[in-house]
């Protein structure tokens, strides 16, 4: 099953922007007419203020094809708080803030975000006659899924790649991307049981780069260092036709286990950059060149992903070449359990990242508002070569520090086997099997868990939870 969305995003205000009014909507129109004219599944979310607008009502009810689908954008804006009387804190007196408080649901009450969600999708209703069944944003909270998945009838959801305080939000740890059943405790951890499901696919957004976006400009050469983010957004990667190039073969011709998603399109809001339909046209034609990667509305891939999956699957991403020009390769292998990174740099192969996923680990805003700039989402650490960084070019744990590219082979139904020289690694559902290393250096660098070292067993203590690593 491989499958991409071409999924936009609709702000109807831009308060950093003065020439936003001018360009919001000629922007969506613009993306609009692309998806028609090349006769694509495509899907739009709309903000709550863009439901209030009658310009954007009338283009998408007058100009969109039956092959468009029309979902909510959630975030929230003052013309949302204010229809149920609650007061908008923007500290800069905007429509719409990009801050946690008051841009996002976890910034409320329980009680609050409910009413919130109830008044996004009534207006939805009242403009379009029916409710979505896509719902995304950059961010939303567990109590917020858990409300509107069990009142509405949800096909799909989604949320923003993995990164660090970008846009005052981090994602780390969780499942790179593809899509996973939310836990009902945490909704950045793939639920470990059936009864503690969320029953709605969660799809992480943008199509990241299984190289640069964990680490940003580390391994990036110097020509490319006016990215900010390592995405298919019509305005990072996705601009450029040798990258996208790159982004479809690593999705969609090296090895994915089964099932590969990713999605391309851009919110409206980003016109600071440069014109948004041009690329999109652009990525679209190049997908169309792979005849089994199948353009579906982003409700269609979340019900075709509830049928072929009653629990979140084993898949990767698999890059053995770079697009920026540096020694790099990357395989990244999500579980229902854990997520880790096979990563070469020049001539060292390491585990660059391995995160355990525990239904334990509850979302912090479960029971309270988040009134820090920074809200946060993580999963148990194992080896993380980011946040535990001393600027060391050996944090991780080193498998190799003088081995060759590594190629790659599937093995039975969901395990990936690399191999290099005389040397390997295999990845599967319960157990990472090495043959052939004589050592392995792991250095914890400046590590947040607490960690003890044994003679065959890594101890660890986070967030009040103790888990293990056990090596046999």
């Amino acid at each position: 099953m491989k499958t991409i969305s071409i999924m936009n995003f609709v702000r109807q205000c831009e308060p950093r922007n003065k020439e936003a009014e001018q360009k919001l909507y000629p922007t969506t129109k613009a993306q609009l007419e692309v998806v028609n004219e090349l006769g694509v599944e495509n899907t739009f979310l709309l903000q709550y203020d863009a439901l209030c607008d009658e310009k954007y009502v009338k283009l998408f009810k007058e100009n969109a094809s039956e092959k468009t689908e029309l979902g909510l954008w959630f975030e929230v804006v003052r013309p949302m708080t204010e229809a149920v009387g609650i007061e908008y804190q923007s500290k800069q007196g905007w429509d719409w803030d990009w801050n946690i408080r008051p841009g996002f649901l976890m910034s409320y009450s329980l009680e609050d975000r409910e009413k919130l969600i109830d008044e996004a999708m009534r207006k939805f209703k009242e403009v379009f006659g029916y409710y979505p069944k896509s719902v995304a944003s950059w961010l939303i909270d567990t109590h917020s899924i858990n409300y509107l998945c069990s009142h509405y009838d949800i096909s799909a959801l989604g949320d923003c790649r993995d990164q660090v305080n970008t846009d005052a939000y981090t994602l780390v740890g969780g499942y790179f991307n593809q899509a996973y059943y939310p836990s009902k405790t945490n909704m950045h951890t793939p639920a470990q049981s059936e009864e503690n499901s969320v029953k709605v696919p969660m799809f992480r957004l943008l199509g990241s780069c299984p190289i640069h976006n964990y680490d940003g400009k580390k391994y990036l050469e110097k020509e490319w260092k006016n990215l900010w983010c390592y995405t298919m957004e019509s305005v990072w990667c996705g601009r450029y036709e040798d990258v996208t190039d790159w982004f479809y073969k690593t999705y969609y011709a090296n090895e994915d286990l089964g099932f590969s998603y990713m999605q391309i399109g851009q919110e409206n809001s980003m016109i600071s950059f440069l014109p948004l339909a041009e690329p999109l046209k652009m990525n679209i034609q190049k997908i169309l060149e792979y005849p089994d990667v199948k353009i579906m509305k982003m409700c269609d891939i979340g019900d075709a992903f509830k049928q072929k999956y009653d629990k979140t699957p084993t898949t990767s991403v698999v890059a053995l070449d770079n697009w920026s020009g540096s020694d790099c390769q990357s395989a990244i292998y999500d579980t229902q359990k854990f997520s880790v990174n096979l990563f070469r740099h020049n001539s060292k192969i390491s585990l660059r990242f391995l995160y355990l996923f525990d239904d334990r680990v509850e979302d912090i805003y479960n029971n309270s508002t988040c009134e820090t700039h920074d809200a946060r989402y993580e999963n148990q650490p194992v080896i993380d070569s980011l946040i535990w960084d001393d600027k060391s070019e050996n944090v991780g744990m080193y498998l190799d520090l003088d081995g060759a590219p590594f190629d790659c082979q599937k093995i039975g139904e969901s395990g990936l086997k690399f191999s290099w020289k005389d040397k390997s690694v295999e990845f599967g559902e319960k157990e990472i099997v090495c043959e052939n290393l004589t050592k392995i250096l792991f250095n914890t660098g400046k590590a947040k868990a607490r960690i003890e070292i044994k003679e065959n067993v890594i101890e660890y203590l986070y967030n009040g939870f103790n888990y293990e690593l056990k090596v046999e």
